[in-house]
């Protein structure tokens, strides 16, 4: 059976995207200039690592639909991934202007802001995920990392303890959790948090050194020197990552 308005493909493609086939979908949309296929294209491409082919094809995309938000989405992706922060924003608030409940493209205008230091903004993106997808845990688990940022610990761990209630095994923000309790000097429920989340990833050097520093201040000196032991031991890692990707 043919396929003469190519629909078969584009939905062939997008199944491709969707379970990872990148290649492939990149073959099923050969030749396609509908600007659907292009933003097909041009996310294989992004997800493959050739950039500047994605934001080739977004061009040419939105050149020839220009009111197209996910065109205008891909391409504020892909300009956020080269940290050209000011055109991704640009980007990916004409999307959301398009599409309102356009959510992943509010999450990484969030990503954006926080990348630009500009926190408030970002939290109020974050928010207009939740808006439209209130089970969203990278947007509220971000709110937290920002509201920490700026020092607002309560309302930080009120991010997180939404976070824990839909998936209560997660260490970073268990670990995060406990650095906004130790800052509220609520030191011995920091040291449960530290606990927990190191029993879940114990090669957490930030989260050792942190529980270390609430036993110390609490005169646990033997309990403080165990978790600098662990520091010590695993010297070699970073601390706890930032606001979810």
């Amino acid at each position: 059976m043919t396929d003469p308005d190519g629909t078969g493909g584009l939905e062939r493609a997008a199944l491709a995207v969707a379970f990872g086939r990148y290649a492939e979908a990149l073959i099923l949309t050969v030749g396609m200039t509908d600007p659907a296929a292009l933003v097909l294209r041009a996310t294989a491409l992004d997800r493959m690592g050739r950039f500047p082919e994605a934001l080739d094809c977004c061009s040419e995309a939105l050149a020839r639909a220009p009111l197209d938000p996910d065109a205008w989405f891909v391409q504020g992706l892909v300009l956020y991934r080269f940290s050209d922060f000011g055109q991704a924003s640009r980007s990916l608030e004409q999307a959301v202007r398009l599409a309102p409940g356009h959510a992943e493209a509010h999450f990484i205008l969030g990503n954006v802001r926080y990348a630009e230091g500009r926190r408030n903004e970002a939290i109020a993106s974050y928010r207009a995920v939740l808006a439209h997808e209130p089970v969203y845990p990278k947007a509220l688990y971000n709110i937290g990392v920002a509201l920490a940022d700026l020092g607002r610990y309560d309302e930080a761990l009120e991010q997180y303890d939404r976070v824990l209630a839909i998936n209560e095994g997660v260490p970073t923000v268990l670990a995060n959790r406990g650095v906004c309790l130790a800052r509220l000097d609520r030191l011995p429920e920091a040291i449960e948090a530290f606990t927990i989340a190191l029993e879940l990833d114990p090669r957490d050097l930030t989260a050792w050194h942190d529980r270390g520093i609430a036993h110390a201040r609490l005169g646990q000196d033997d309990e403080a020197k165990y978790c600098f032991a662990h520091c010590t031991a695993l010297s070699d890692r970073k601390g706890s990552p930032g606001v979810q990707p």
